[in-house]
């Protein structure tokens, strides 16, 4: 039975208010406190507003759904370019970045919230489980592989960047910026790391590095223990990763005056604080040497190294099902998405010496 009509702004700010005391009791990660009540009230309340919560029906979802994909391109956002929030009682102003539709990964994210706000307003007595209106996106067809890149297409970035780090003219604060964004395309490249991993790797989770730091490289080794929002794992890397992190090591010994603490972020700004987003960086990178999309047109990301990664192990014969375990995803998902790695790449493990018995 419900208790009363309510808009869907009230219900949402009574959301909002349980979210944050959930986060301060612990029960939920703070990283809930922070982005989620942002999003509620830039989109959901924005669009829904004062409506009642009980007469939101599916068309209403519909329309919702096609103003938030137009609302940093032509719609509400089309005019801002910064982002203003609240932090420890300041006011804080942060350029925005790239304005850009949200990835149909990110709308699926968004609706969980949204789908949570009504499961409250049930609890709360506010509509019930009929009036719920169907909250998903339509299915859609999922592309047959990821944006990566080719061998000589890395190479080429690759180069790019060297050339760009070592440019005698350039600024030193902008040439630890440059070697910071290279260490990371490389790790990532060799390694299969995800963005989110590669944030808040911590020198303590660079398994045995102190231990071989002064032993020649042949006889080093080294495993990576990575944290996303949910899940982690042990992984090993390629060799070629292990030369970057010494270079990390060597920048943060130099600029901050003493060795790194396991505590301590691997990728850091020049003042030893956890690097942030290099979305920018990269990009400007990837117009330099004309790699921004992929032959299809897909906008290649950090993401893109993993990519390149998983495509460079099949194509070199490293079994499926290791690789998986190794990159923390399913054999089926490996199958699914890196369909890139074509019979021209493989064509050694397809020409077998057949036997002739």
């Amino acid at each position: 039975m419900k208790v009363e009509a309510a808009s869907f702004a009230k219900v949402a700010e009574d959301y909002i208010k349980l979210l944050e005391n959930e986060v301060e009791r612990g029960e939920r990660a703070a990283y809930h406190g922070k982005s989620v009540p942002a999003f509620i009230r830039r989109y959901l309340i924005a669009f829904f507003g004062d409506k009642d919560i009980d007469a939101i029906s599916g068309r209403d979802i519909q329309a919702y759904l096609e103003w938030r994909k137009a609302y940093w391109l032509t719609g509400s956002g089309k005019d801002i370019t910064e982002i203003r929030y609240e932090r420890n009682g300041r006011s804080i102003r942060r350029p925005l970045a790239e304005k850009r539709m949200p990835t149909v990964s990110r709308q699926r994210g968004e609706l969980v919230v949204l789908r949570q706000i009504f499961r409250q307003g049930v609890k709360w007595g506010y509509l019930n489980c009929g009036q719920v209106p169907e909250i998903s996106l339509d299915r859609a067809k999922a592309p047959n592989n990821r944006p990566s890149f080719s061998p000589e297409e890395f190479q080429r970035l690759v180069s790019a960047s060297l050339q760009r780090l070592s440019d005698a003219d350039i600024h030193e604060h902008l040439r630890w910026d440059r070697t910071i964004l290279h260490a990371q395309l490389m790790i990532a490249a060799y390694s299969g790391m995800r963005p989110t991993e590669l944030k808040n790797l911590n020198w303590g989770d660079v398994l045995d590095y102190r231990l071989g730091r002064n032993k020649p490289l042949g006889q080093r080794d080294i495993k990576l223990r990575v944290h996303g929002k949910a899940k982690s794992r042990t992984f090993v890397a390629q060799e070629a990763a292990l030369t970057w992190f010494d270079i990390l090591w060597q920048f943060w010994t130099e600029q901050i005056g003493r060795e790194s603490a396991d505590s301590d972020p691997v990728f850091a700004t020049r003042s030893g604080q956890r690097l942030g987003s290099t979305r920018n960086a990269l990009s400007q990178l990837l117009k330099c040497c004309d790699l921004v999309a992929d032959y299809r047109g897909v906008r290649r990301t950090l993401y893109s190294f993993r990519h390149f990664y998983i495509s460079q192990q099949l194509a070199h014969g490293v079994d499926v099902f290791a690789l998986a375990r190794n990159t923390g995803t399913s054999s089926s998902m490996i199958d699914k998405f890196y369909g890139q790695v074509s019979n021209e790449r493989m064509k050694d493990h397809l020409r077998p010496v057949w036997s002739e018995h």
